[in-house]
């Protein structure tokens, strides 16, 4: 379930839509982990493609910080239409 929730969050960052979309609660959480990844904040390309790798290092900060409910309904949706567009 965790695992599904990043993937969804990462995905919806890159498909015409930005970072404004994904809850604000998560949003540092995916910022440091696509940096800690090797990319640039804004690089939703790079982020993508390093997308094993951001997963394990935001999930415990995001549902952390938004709660699961909110990790699941609205932070992987949006995730999932970003990635969608690579």
């Amino acid at each position: 379930m965790k695992f599904t929730l990043v993937l969804a969050t990462f995905a919806a960052v890159v498909y015409g839509q930005t970072i404004d979309d994904v809850p604000a609660c998560a949003v540092p959480c995916i910022e440091a982990a696509i940096v800690a990844a090797g990319c640039a904040e804004t690089d939703f390309v790079c982020a993508c493609k390093n997308f094993d790798a951001i997963e394990a290092g935001s999930i415990n900060c995001v549902v952390g910080a938004c709660g699961a409910a909110v990790a699941i309904g609205q932070v992987l949706p949006a995730v999932q239409a970003i990635c969608a567009a690579q």
